[in-house]
């Protein structure tokens, strides 16, 4: 018997062999729990849609609101079942104000600023990104529902942030359009 611990030789082998597989059992749990978050990491930020990109910066902030396709406030169909939106913040509003597309085409924004910081989400989904002066931001989204969605700013613009909403109409049909509502 082992006069230090008070163990027999056999019991002082066997409770080193039991720590070290206490030690190999810990690593091993750590390895698993690191790679499941990192796991779970990738596929929210992956399969949710919640990367955006950014298309271009510009020199001039301005820039990207004086094109054509921002400045009208496009909704271009890129495929059979795909269009491309281009929304426009400004001083208190979203431009184009009213956008229709149907249920289960794939859309793609591409969001700007013509003057300050906007936060364009779309609620109830998980589109949400800055508008910045000079970048051309740009999100995908289905909408499988029809029903109405609201664009709103949710970063502090001025005076009438509060107001600046705008309308997503998803339809079932093939009608899209574009404007103010009558």
């Amino acid at each position: 018997m082992s006069e230090e611990r008070g163990m027999t030789p056999f019991e002082a082998a066997f409770h080193a062999s039991a720590e070290r597989h206490e030690r190999v059992w810990t690593f091993c749990v750590i390895v698993m729990l690191a790679l499941l978050t990192i796991g779970t990491m990738f596929y929210v930020v992956r399969d949710y849609g919640l990367v955006s990109a950014t298309g271009a910066f510009y020199t001039d902030p301005a820039d990207p609101a004086r094109e054509a396709a921002f400045a009208d406030g496009k909704i271009v169909r890129t495929g059979p079942n795909a269009y491309a939106v281009y929304v426009v913040g400004r001083a208190w509003h979203w431009s184009p104000d009213v956008i229709r597309v149907p249920a289960g085409a794939e859309i793609t924004f591409y969001v700007t600023s013509a003057d300050v910081l906007h936060g364009f989400e779309i609620q109830g989904t998980a589109v949400n990104l800055t508008a910045v002066p000079g970048v051309v931001g740009s999100v995908k989204y289905t909408f499988r529902r029809p029903g109405v969605y609201h664009i709103i700013c949710n970063e502090y613009c001025g005076m009438l942030h509060h107001a600046m909403v705008a309308r997503i109409v998803v339809t079932p049909s093939q009608a899209v359009t574009t404007g103010t509502p009558s």
